[in-house]
């Protein structure tokens, strides 16, 4: 048997009724569901053993966090778990961060993973270049740039008017 929860009537200091909450939790669950549309990477359906991603997002943590986990669940079906998957994911997660700390939004992201390897494209509105800091051991930060260049097979920074573009390959290395 369900039971239903009747509201006590109007919540005090504001003079709502249940029926104006569900109103703005339904506007609210649709906002969140247009920006989360906006934030859902886009997969084409190309050759078979190759995923295309791309994804455009406002620049939060919470939208780095969200499109390190597409990518990661992309690079697993193909690839499967391992150390190409998590230096992928690793390269992506620090330049994407930086786009969000040090950049501008919105930061618009390209990914291509095929069964020989990977290029990702990171974008976002700052002509600011990324620029290796010397981090000492007490030092919180200032280590990404220098772990993604240890990490990855090619990185390449381009910068023009609209902005900056760090790309970079990662070959696989433990292909069975």
């Amino acid at each position: 048997m369900t039971q239903q929860h009747r509201s006590p009537g109007p919540i005090p200091h504001r003079g709502l009724d249940r029926r104006d909450h569900e109103h703005r939790d339904s506007e609210r669950r649709g906002q969140a569901r247009r920006d989360s549309d906006r934030r859902r990477p886009h997969q084409s359906a190309g050759r078979p053993g190759v995923s295309s991603l791309s994804w455009s997002f406002p620049g939060t943590a919470a939208d780095v966090s969200c499109s390190r986990r597409w990518l990661a669940a992309a690079a697993v079906e193909l690839w499967g778990e391992g150390e190409d998957t998590d230096r992928l994911v690793l390269a992506y997660s620090e330049i994407a961060t930086n786009a969000v700390v040090h950049g501008a939004g919105p930061v618009s992201v390209a990914a291509r993973i095929c069964p020989t390897g990977a290029h990702c494209e990171i974008a976002d509105r700052s002509s600011r270049l990324p620029q290796a800091r010397g981090a000492g051991p007490e030092d919180l930060g200032g280590r990404g740039l220098e772990m993604v260049r240890a990490t990855v097979d090619h990185l390449r920074v381009a910068s023009d008017a609209a902005g900056k573009t760090v790309s970079f390959e990662v070959g696989r290395r433990d292909q069975s």
